[in-house]
């Protein structure tokens, strides 16, 4: 008898979504134009976006950090923070050549969860610039950059000051998701785009979309986790 294959879920998983980009990749295909104006425009649109966010936050909603930025114990939960980013980031799960589950995403959830909107969008800045220099060889992305101020801002409207449960952890990751690794995300194209290039473009949205309720329960845990150990240094104002 020969060796029986043992199923894979994770490599299944991932085999499923590149089918479905595939599917996908003719409607995107046609979408070319549109997609080229939003390449053009991306910089100018991820402004716009950040300035209307950060606007709306401190004179809308009147978020306040002037309080939060005095407390010395703040800078350190947002240290912590980011030496989880670096050190979750540089294990990530892969399920399939081109589909990766970083459990970094964790850490601008909970930076948000503890400093609010205005102050998560500025660590969400911290985090790309980290991401920057941890990775020689990238390109610095002033877009991306921005990006990373957006996704910050946006969780810490869905989830700061809430009560955590896994329904508002997915809503947030789904709006991040479709908003900053979607539409906000550059594309940069040729003048004329090819299969292989709209293939791209669907197996990124395809992977945001249906990731979404897996990534959503990292970060629900992890906010519980937060939440525990919180409860445990009581004495310490974290942020609120």
């Amino acid at each position: 008898m020969g060796n029986e294959q043992i199923y894979n879920p994770v490599i299944g998983f991932g085999g499923l979504m590149e089918d479905v980009g595939k599917i996908l990749a003719p409607f995107v295909f046609k979408m070319q134009p549109m997609l080229r104006v939003l390449s053009e425009i991306n910089i100018l649109l991820v402004v716009l976006t950040f300035a209307a966010l950060l606007f709306f936050m401190i004179f809308i909603r009147k978020h306040r950090v002037i309080e939060k930025l005095k407390k010395p114990q703040n800078y350190f939960a947002a240290g912590v923070i980011l030496v989880i980013y670096v050190i979750l980031t540089e294990a990530p799960l892969k399920i399939s050549d081109g589909i990766v589950l970083n459990f970094g995403l964790v850490a601008l959830p909970m930076a948000s969860k503890l400093f609010g909107p205005v102050l998560s969008g500025v660590f969400g800045i911290i985090q790309y610039g980290t991401s920057f220099v941890m990775h020689s060889g990238e390109v610095f992305s002033p877009s991306s950059m921005l990006v990373a101020g957006i996704s910050g801002i946006l969780y810490g409207w869905i989830i700061y000051a809430r009560r955590t449960s896994y329904l508002r952890c997915l809503g947030a990751k789904l709006v991040v998701n479709i908003v900053s690794n979607i539409i906000l995300t550059p594309m940069l194209f040729a003048d004329v785009m090819n299969l292989q290039t709209a293939e791209i473009i669907s197996q990124n949205i395809v992977t945001n979309i249906i990731l979404s309720p897996i990534q959503a329960f990292a970060i629900f845990v992890a906010l519980i986790i937060m939440g525990k150990i919180r409860k445990l240094f009581s004495e310490v104002s974290w942020g609120m």
